[in-house]
């Protein structure tokens, strides 16, 4: 019984979700819209998704919430009947490719909305450009944010993002040989990084950099540390000389053994010539191995 209870409770808590289009909204965004031109224009449609974006809070269609209600999208559906998905909340999962505010003199004729100054959109939008197939240039999407006053972060060129956003339109257009490229345009909504481009970017590079720089700093630091130990043992005359010496003698007898071939004299002299002061003589013999 108190299981069923609970089941009732979760049923009836409401799902975190944007708010609906009305059925004027639709009709507008229907009315309001055009296919496949050659210009991201700003018809009527435009602004009521930009509208309905304004209204959405953070977590929206993110995380594991944006996974159980909003479906992916089938881009081949989108690109065959663009106006049976118009307006459709989707769950889009690629590699962000670059990110940018939207329009400017750059990339359009304006550097402006054609209705900029309203407070829900403000001057500009936050647009991604989106990879959904990895390694794929042609799969890719444009996502428009809502974003007046810029406060959108991007993660770096090569992360996974997941984005759940309003199918907007199709535009296309060619490229510099003339071939015709079409990008799904989608207007949202709540974005979440899922995952950090990997360190082959300059960025991971420079991280990867980094992270030798402070091993290498580590190890060194490491070794001073072992020879003030080792050399404080020697001179308190613990058990480190013992193990010292006996290395020492060990390095001594190689030598000999490597200078069989030599005047017997010159060898016996090349020894002996070591400093009294064991660590002294291992240096000096280290020295000369390397010689």
């Amino acid at each position: 019984m108190t299981r069923f209870l609970i089941l009732c409770l979760i049923c009836a808590l409401p799902v975190t979700a944007a708010p609906e289009l009305t059925e004027a909204d639709r009709q507008r965004l229907a009315d309001g819209t055009s296919d496949n031109t050659g210009v991201l224009d700003q018809e009527d449609g435009f602004y009521v998704l930009l509208r309905n974006a304004s209204t959405w809070k953070g977590g929206d269609f993110s995380g594991d919430a944006g996974a159980a209600v909003a479906p992916p999208p089938d881009y081949g559906f989108l690109k065959a009947k663009p106006e049976q998905a118009r307006g459709n909340v989707y769950l889009i999962e690629g590699w962000l490719a670059g990110d940018d505010r939207w329009p400017t003199l750059v990339n359009h004729s304006s550097d402006k909305l054609v209705r900029a100054g309203d407070p829900s959109w403000g001057d500009q939008v936050t647009r991604w450009t989106i990879i959904t197939e990895k390694d794929n240039p042609g799969a890719t999407v444009i996502v428009l944010f809502n974003d007046p006053n810029a406060k959108m972060t991007a993660p770096k060129p090569g992360s996974k993002v997941r984005i759940a956003a309003r199918f907007h339109k199709l535009w296309t257009i060619r490229s510099s040989d003339g071939t015709p490229y079409t990008y799904p345009v989608f207007i949202g909504g709540a974005a979440e990084q899922t995952e950090q481009a990997s360190a082959s970017t300059a960025a991971g590079g420079a991280t990867s950099s980094l992270t030798k720089i402070l091993a290498a700093i580590v190890i060194v630091a490491g070794f001073f540390v072992v020879m003030r130990i080792l050399m404080k043992k020697v001179s308190t005359g613990s058990g480190g000389g013992t193990q010292l010496h006996d290395r020492l003698e060990e390095m001594r007898r190689e030598r000999e053994r490597e200078a069989s071939g030599q005047q017997g004299d010159e060898a016996e002299e090349d020894i002996d010539d070591l400093p009294e002061d064991p660590v002294a003589a291992l240096r000096v013999l280290r020295e000369r191995h390397h010689e």
